[in-house]
C-alpha cells in the first residue's frame, strides 16, 4: 500500500481543512471544517473550522484500537464538540453559531473496509477495470445549487465582482445553515444531537479494488470545466488525480481558480477554498 497527500489553504486566515493519517490502525481521512456565521475566535485566535477539523484529527489519529467503529468515533467527535462550543459559550440553539467539521474517512482490514462521511467530502473507489464508484454523495448540493443559481443570474444581470454578489446569495447560505442535521438539510458534525443520525457509513469488500480517493470539496473542479469532455464528473475527478498525481492535480485547480478570482467564468462562493485529499494505492 502507498500513501499520497496534500492539503493547501485557500482565501481564509487559516487551513480549516484537515488531513487524518493513523497508519497504525490503518486508518485515513480528510475533514472540512465549517465556521459559524457569526464571527468567532478563539483566545489562541483560532476559527471554530480550525478547531472543529482539527478536534476530528487529533482524536481518529490518536486511536490505537478498531474495537469500536467508526460511527461510534464520530458520535464521540461530536459530543467533544459540544463540550468545546459550551466551554467558549456558543449558544447550541443557534445554528448560525455553531461550528463544525464534514469529514469522509475510512479504516482497511485485510479483506475490506469499513467508510464514514458527513457533509459534503467525497470517498471515490477506483477498481482495477478502470470503473469508479462513489461511495458517498454530496450532501449539501441540493441547497448549494439554489445559491449557485442565484449567483448565475446576478452575473446575467451584469455583475462581474464577487463582492458585489455575496449580498443577494448570503441570505440563502444563512437559511442553509438552519438546515444542518435536518431530513430537508445535511448531516455535519457541530455538536448537534441529531449529527449522528445524518452520517452515511458502510463497508465494502477490496475485491479488484486498486485506489481510493478522499476529497475535501476544495479539491472539487468547477462542473462547466469537465462537462464539454463527456465523462461522468467523478470519473473525471479520479482519472485527472490518478494520471497528474494529487499534488499537481491540486495545483493546477489553483491556477485554475487564479483565472477567475471574481468567481464569474466558474460561479463559486470563493476564489478558491482550502483543500485535503488522500490517495490510497494498493
Amino acid at each position: 500500500m502507498k500513501l499520497n497527500h496534500v492539503t493547501k489553504k485557500g482565501d481564509g486566515e487559516l487551513n480549516e481543512d484537515s488531513l487524518i493519517i493513523n497508519e497504525r490502525i490503518s486508518l485515513f481521512g480528510v475533514a472540512d471544517g465549517v465556521s459559524s456565521l457569526v464571527p468567532f475566535k478563539s483566545e489562541d485566535n483560532l476559527t471554530g473550522g480550525y478547531i472543529a477539523s482539527n478536534m476530528a484529527k487529533t482524536y481518529l489519529e490518536t486511536l490505537t484500537s478498531t474495537e469500536h467503529d467508526l460511527r461510534y468515533g464520530l458520535s464521540k467527535i461530536n459530543e467533544c464538540l459540544y463540550e468545546k462550543m459550551k466551554e467558549n459559550r456558543i449558544d447550541s440553539n443557534r445554528k448560525e453559531q455553531l461550528w463544525g467539521t464534514a469529514l469522509a474517512a475510512v479504516c482497511l482490514s485485510e479483506k475490506g473496509l469499513e467508510y464514514i462521511q458527513t457533509g459534503d467530502c467525497m470517498i471515490l473507489a477506483v477498481y482495477q477495470t478502470g470503473e469508479v464508484r462513489p461511495l458517498t454523495r454530496l450532501q449539501v448540493e441540493h441547497l448549494e445549487h439554489t445559491a449557485i443559481e442565484k449567483w448565475k443570474r446576478c452575473i446575467q444581470e451584469g455583475m462581474n465582482k464577487k463582492d458585489d454578489i455575496m449580498p443577494y446569495v448570503k441570505e440563502i447560505l444563512i437559511a442553509n445553515r438552519q438546515l444542518s442535521n435536518t431530513d430537508k438539510g445535511y448531516g455535519v458534525l457541530n455538536g448537534e444531537p441529531e449529527a449522528i443520525d445524518y452520517v452515511e457509513y458502510g463497508k465494502i469488500n477490496r475485491a479488484g479494488l486498486k485506489h481510493l480517493i478522499l476529497l475535501t470539496d476544495g479539491l472539487f473542479p468547477p462542473s462547466e470545466v469537465i462537462i464539454p469532455e463527456g465523462r461522468p464528473y467523478w470519473h473525471h475527478v479520479a482519472m485527472s488525480i490518478l494520471e497528474n498525481g494529487i499534488e499537481q492535480y491540486a495545483d493546477e485547480l489553483i491556477q485554475l481558480e487564479e483565472t477567475d478570482s471574481e468567481c464569474i467564468a466558474y460561479p463559486r462562493f470563493k476564489k478558491s477554498d482550502d483543500k485535503a485529499g488522500i490517495v490510497i494505492h494498493f
